[in-house]
């Protein structure tokens, strides 16, 4: 043990001073610039940044002072930081996302008695269903409260924190591999993992909501959404290598992919701390006032938190009852395209159940579906430019109903997969209706913090709820099923129909909410 804490010292080390560093810009920020004409200078630098910066991102050429200059390069600099952050905290997390279950149930294998009613790999798919389960119950609470912090205390702080979090909990299998320590770790990769969400998008809303007039138009609205596309595609290419490096990786041990994953998460949390400036502070306020109040308000104040934590089940319909009918339009259908998301272990069960496919295949469909995302999301910002990104919303719902209509109709995955390969764009049918919130909340003064942990714990109730309501489906329909296949003689045609699909009820389903989602997008964006 001791020799792999000497050999793992030196993350050890960046991770306490990635702590400690982090902190160094709000100290200098802190100690200076405190009159008036001061913040207002800081303030059109800031403003002239931004304006720059966007128009650059069109492809523009800006002419502008060397002070103007330097705030430009912190806007850029942010940019590429999140990008190449979110890229290595994804291959990080991909990594071990495949390792808890064989990990655990050779643990449970070695320990439990010859006397257990169940097998050691159904007791690790309990464990790992109830970990799923009270991580989302955990984000429901929590996000929103994780939003009052970010509109309190900034971006910057936080995400360094959470990707320290991710490292340290990955260490801790490394030095002591156990049944615990790995279930810690799974928790605090899935908790961690959306709350860097809300941090992410935080900051994308950050940097177009200095700009009000431009972003209220249909050119701000899809660049907005180009840099979405971006930050998917880098997403999609940290999941499919570190999928296919954890796979590798997990045939040497728990302790090898745990190493490498903490590792890249390590850098992720040095790379926010030392290269990332914090949006909030760039679209700050340029009067004194308003730079004092909002000093004041980074206050600490337990009885605003205790308030948010109270509220927080509410908080996750807050965009459906309390912004009005656009915004609960906009969040309605953000539900109905995240749905079949969430459908859990349905699809896994499923493909190995009814094709027939071992395990290694089927991370060759998601090693597939990770190509198709990095081809779709790296050309959106090409598409979006083309179509418009009402357009495109449709294009790319269109798109994702080949994949659960040619499940429907088949019983060849192969053809499933080439109908998955045609309607590539539907990982990114997301990015309009995120993009149309995100506005609407910008012209409405909604903080991005405060939208962001509202939206998360929203969809948390769906990945609370979807697994239940997909598996609940595919077992009812394989019971209808089975028992229409059995009865003789003559068969009414539901009888018929239930037979035949009875146990693809989920891409039913699936369809269902794409034709929804395509009605209600070609009404109301």
């Amino acid at each position: 043990m001791m020799s792999i804490f000497t050999k793992h010292r030196f993350l050890l080390a960046s991770l306490l001073v990635t702590l400690f560093m982090s902190t160094d810009a709000r100290k200098i920020r802190s100690s200076g610039l405190t009159s008036r004409h001061q913040h207002h200078h800081l303030h059109h630098c800031k403003s002239n940044a931004l304006f720059s910066d966007l128009y650059k991102l069109r492809g523009g050429e800006v002419d502008i002072d060397s002070t103007t200059t330097a705030a430009a390069t912190h806007y850029q600099r942010t940019i590429s930081t999140l990008h190449s952050t979110s890229f290595l905290i994804v291959l990080s997390t991909s990594i071990v996302a495949f390792t808890p279950l064989p990990s655990i149930t050779r643990h449970l294998a070695a320990s439990l008695s010859s006397s257990s009613t169940s097998s050691p790999q159904e007791q690790a798919v309990k464990i790992l269903s109830l970990i799923s389960a009270a991580s989302a119950a955990v984000e429901l609470f929590l996000s929103p409260l994780l939003g009052t912090l970010l509109d309190r205390f900034g971006r910057k702080r936080p995400s360094v924190l959470l990707h320290s979090l991710i490292t340290l909990t990955n260490l801790g299998v490394v030095m002591y591999p156990s049944v615990h320590t790995i279930c810690i770790s799974r928790i605090i990769n899935v908790l961690c993992s959306g709350f860097l969400i809300i941090t992410t998008q935080s900051i994308i809303g950050d940097l177009f909501s200095g700009n009000q007039k431009d972003n209220n138009n249909g050119h701000g609205k899809d660049q907005m959404g180009a840099v979405l596309g971006r930050q998917a595609a880098l997403i999609s290419s940290g999941f499919l290598f570190g999928s296919l490096l954890g796979g590798r990786l997990t045939e040497y041990g728990e302790r090898i992919a745990y190493s490498v994953a903490a590792i890249f998460s390590a850098l992720a949390a040095l790379n926010a701390a030392f290269r990332m400036t914090d949006t909030l502070d760039l679209t700050s306020s340029s009067s004194s006032s308003s730079v004092a109040a909002a000093d004041e308000s980074k206050a600490l104040d337990w009885t605003s938190l205790k308030k948010a934590l109270l509220e927080a089940p509410l908080s996750s319909i807050q965009l459906l009852f309390h912004y009005g009918s656009h915004m609960r339009t906009l969040a309605s259908l953000l539900l109905l395209q995240s749905a079949p998301m969430y459908m859990g272990d349905v699809f896994q069960v499923f493909a190995k159940e009814e094709w027939g496919l071992k395990p290694a295949d089927f991370g060759k469909i998601v090693a597939l579906f990770g190509v198709l995302g990095i081809v779709s999301n790296t050309t959106l910002s090409l598409i979006v430019k083309q179509m418009g990104l009402r357009t495109f919303s449709l294009f790319a719902i269109v798109s994702s109903l080949f994949f659960p209509m040619t499940a429907i109709f088949t019983n060849n995955y192969r053809n499933v997969l080439i109908a998955g390969s045609i309607g590539l764009y539907s990982g990114a049918q997301k990015v309009g209706t995120t993009t149309a919130i995100t506005s609407l909340a910008n012209e409405r003064g909604i903080p991005q913090g405060q939208l962001q942990g509202e939206k998360a714990s929203m969809l948390a109730l769906l990945k609370i709820g979807c697994p239940v309501i997909y598996s609940a489906l595919y077992l009812k329909g394989k019971e209808w099923s089975m028992s229409m296949n059995d009865t003789e003689g003559n068969k009414l045609a539901l009888q018929m129909i239930m037979g035949k699909f009875g146990k693809k009820m989920p891409f039913v389903l699936n369809c269902i909410l794409g034709v929804i989602a395509f009605i209600v997008t070609w009404q109301n964006m």
